[in-house]
C-alpha cells in the first residue's frame, strides 16, 4: 500500500501504474502522470524512475523549484542513470542555475559520451553563460553524433550568424529546415542571417515562412517590417509593425522602427508618437532623467525648461529650429548639448540663444523638467504642413578671423567639399560615405579652366584622403583650421556652394541657408522621406540620391551634369 492526498491507493501491481504513468506522460497527460508517479516514488524498486518522472512532470508544468528536490532523489538513487543528470540539466536552466545545469549536463556525458542531447542541452546553457565558442563545440559533437538533430543545426546557425560567419550560418539554417521544416523560430532566424547578406528577399520569404507556421509569431512581423522598408515597400512594413506591436505592445523595437517608418513616408504626427520609443531603448537615447517625465507641452513652468542633446551633431544643428519657438512661447528655456556645438549656437542662433550648457550629466542636475530636443516636434505638433522652415535660422558668422578667411580667385565658384561622415558609427559611415577619388576627377576640368576651387570641409581620419590633389591648383584644404563647428560655419557662409554626404556639414549649410547639395545613400535617414529632390526642412538643400545601396557613381553623374547647367 501506498498513500497520495491522504487516501489509501492499492499498487499490487506497480510495474502496471508505472507504464501507465510513463504512457500518460508521453500522451501529454501530465497531471495524471504526476499522480500517477507520486503513487509509486516510495517504493524501492521504483523509486528512481518515478522520481524522475515528477520532476519531468513538474517540469512540463513550469513548477521547477518543486521538480528539482524530485530529481535529486532520482539521481540519488541511480547515480549512473545519465538521463537523470540531463533531465535535472534541462531544468536547472529553466530555474537560471545556469553553472549548475552546465555541471549536471558534463556529468551525464561523462557517463554516456555518445548523449548527443546532453551534448545540444549543454550547448544552450553556454550560450546563456555567453561562452559561445563552447557552446559551439558542444552542437557540433551533438551533430556528430545525430547529424539529424534540427535544433543543434537551428542553434550552431545561430551562433555563426552572431560571429558574422554567414555562409556557415546559412547552411546549417538549411540542415535545420531539411531537417524539421516546421519551426517558425528557425526560418525567422534564418532571415535575420539573410538579412546581413542583403538578401532581402530571400530574407522576407523566411519571415512569411515563419508566419504561415505561426500566424501570431511577433518577431516575424517586426523583421518582416524591416526587410520591407528597406525595399521601399513601406505601406506592407508599416501593416507588419503595427501587427508586431498588437501581438507584443512590450516590443520597443517594433513600435520604434514603426515611427521611423512613418516619419520616412511623410506621416509624421503618428511617427513622432512611435518615434519617442527611443527613449526606453538605452542603445539608441540614454535620458539622463530616467525618474522625471518629459515635459508634455504645459506652459505653467515653475522652473526653467531644460532641452538637451541627443544623437548626432546634425540631429542637433536640425532641431535646434524649435528653441525660438519655445522662447517665443514665454518658455525660460536652458540648452545643453555637445561642446563643439556651443560657440555655433551660442553666437548664431536666430534670433538670440538662451542660456546653453555641455551635455555632461553633472552639469544637469537641479531640473526639474526636461525633454530631448528630438521630443520637441511631438510635443508641438509638426506634421508636414507645419515644419518650421525658418531659413537662416542660424546667422551667418560676423567677424571672420584672418585663418579662416577665403583667398577668393577671380570668376571662381567656390564649392565646399565633404565625402565622409563621422567614423565611430562604422554601419552609418560605410553607408553615408564614398571614396573621394570617385568624386574628384569631376571638378578636374572645371578647376583647369579656374573656373571652380573645392574646398574640403573634411575633418579626422578621411581629411588626409585630400592630399594628393594638395599641389595641384583650385584645392584647399581647411581640416587644420577647423576646431569647432562655428569655424565650419566661418567657412561655410563664405561659400558659392556646399557638396556633402549626410553630415553635420550639410545641416549648418541649411540652416544658414547657403546652397547645398547632399548626396544621400539609398538607405537615407527618415529626414530625407523619399522620392523628391528637395528637403521641406531646408529651403536652399537638393537632394541627390543613390539608385541603390552603394551606388555613388549615379549620384556623382547627376551632380556633374548639374555643374555643367552652371558653368558650361
Amino acid at each position: 500500500m501506498n498513500e497520495s492526498s491522504g487516501a489509501p491507493v492499492s499498487t499490487s501491481h506497480p510495474e502496471v501504474l508505472a507504464r501507465e504513468a510513463i504512457d500518460s506522460f508521453h500522451q501529454g497527460n501530465v497531471q495524471k502522470a504526476l499522480d500517477q508517479a507520486l503513487l509509486l516514488i516510495h517504493i524501492t524498486d521504483f523509486e528512481a524512475e518515478m522520481s524522475h518522472l515528477v520532476g519531468a512532470c513538474f517540469h512540463q508544468l513550469t513548477s521547477y523549484e518543486e521538480a528539482l528536490p524530485f530529481l535529486r532523489r532520482a539521481i540519488i538513487s541511480n547515480p549512473l542513470e545519465s538521463a537523470y543528470l540531463n533531465t535535472y540539466g534541462v531544468v536547472l536552466r529553466k530555474a537560471a542555475l545556469f553553472e549548475q545545469s552546465s555541471r549536471s549536463y558534463e556529468k551525464a556525458i561523462a557517463l554516456d559520451p555518445k548523449f548527443s542531447d546532453a551534448f545540444y542541452n549543454r550547448g544552450n546553457v553556454l550560450v546563456e553563460l555567453k561562452r559561445k565558442d563552447q557552446a559551439a563545440d558542444n552542437f557540433r559533437r551533438c551533430l556528430e553524433l545525430n547529424p539529424t538533430h534540427n535544433n543543434a543545426h537551428h542553434n550552431l546557425a545561430n551562433i555563426y550568424r552572431d560571429r558574422k560567419k554567414i555562409d556557415l550560418a546559412l547552411e546549417h539554417y538549411q540542415r535545420s529546415d531539411e531537417c524539421q521544416h516546421f519551426n517558425p523560430d528557425m526560418h525567422c532566424n534564418w532571415g535575420l542571417a539573410l538579412q546581413l547578406k542583403e538578401h532581402w528577399s530571400r530574407a522576407i520569404d523566411r519571415f512569411e515562412v515563419a508566419i504561415n507556421q505561426k500566424s501570431d509569431h511577433a518577431p516575424s512581423y517586426v523583421n518582416l517590417g524591416g526587410a520591407l522598408a528597406v525595399q521601399e515597400r513601406f505601406t506592407e512594413a508599416c501593416a507588419s509593425f503595427r501587427r508586431g506591436v498588437e501581438l507584443d505592445s512590450n516590443c520597443l523595437d517594433a513600435k520604434f522602427n514603426l515611427g521611423l517608418t512613418l516619419l520616412t513616408i511623410g506621416q509624421l504626427e503618428e511617427g513622432w508618437k512611435f518615434y519617442e520609443t527611443r527613449l526606453s531603448l538605452p542603445k539608441k537615447v540614454i535620458t539622463p532623467f530616467p525618474d522625471i517625465p518629459v515635459w508634455d507641452g504645459c506652459l505653467d513652468l515653475d522652473s526653467p525648461l531644460l532641452v538637451w542633446a541627443e544623437q548626432g551633431y546634425g540631429d542637433n544643428i536640425q532641431f535646434v529650429r524649435y528653441i525660438p519657438i519655445l522662447i517665443e512661447m514665454g518658455i525660460n528655456v536652458v540648452l545643453s548639448t555637445r561642446k563643439p556645438l556651443i560657440s555655433l549656437f551660442q553666437k548664431c542662433l536666430m534670433p538670440s540663444a538662451p542660456p546653453i550648457i555641455e551635455h555632461r550629466r553633472q552639469d544637469l542636475q537641479g531640473f526639474s523638467h526636461h525633454i530631448p530636443l528630438l521630443s520637441l516636434p511631438r510635443v508641438l505638433n509638426t506634421s508636414m504642413s507645419t515644419i518650421p522652415r525658418m531659413p537662416g535660422y542660424l546667422k551667418p558668422p560676423v567677424d571672420i578671423p584672418d585663418k579662416l578667411r577665403l583667398k577668393r580667385q577671380p570668376f571662381a565658384l567656390n564649392i565646399g567639399l565633404v565625402w565622409a561622415s563621422g567614423a565611430d558609427n562604422k554601419d552609418m559611415y560605410e553607408d553615408k560615405s564614398m571614396k573621394l577619388d570617385s568624386l574628384m576627377p569631376m571638378f578636374d576640368n572645371w578647376r583647369n579652366e579656374r573656373l571652380l576651387v573645392i574646398h574640403s570641409l573634411q575633418v579626422g581620419v578621411d581629411s588626409e584622403d585630400v592630399n594628393p590633389w594638395l599641389n595641384q591648383w583650385g584645392v584647399v584644404d581647411w581640416s587644420h583650421s577647423l576646431e569647432s563647428f562655428y569655424d565650419t560655419a566661418v567657412v561655410v557662409k563664405q561659400l558659392d556652394l556646399v557638396i556633402s554626404v549626410d553630415t553635420a556639414v550639410a545641416h549648418i549649410a541649411g540652416a544658414m541657408d547657403v546652397p547645398v547639395w547632399l548626396m544621400l545613400q539609398h538607405n537615407a535617414d527618415f529626414r530625407w522621406l523619399r522620392g523628391r529632390d528637395d528637403s521641406p526642412w531646408y529651403n536652399s538643400m537638393t537632394l541627390f540620391r543613390q539608385k541603390a545601396l552603394g551606388d555613388w557613381d549615379s549620384v556623382v553623374l547627376k551632380i556633374s551634369n548639374r555643374l555643367k547647367q552652371l558653368l558650361g
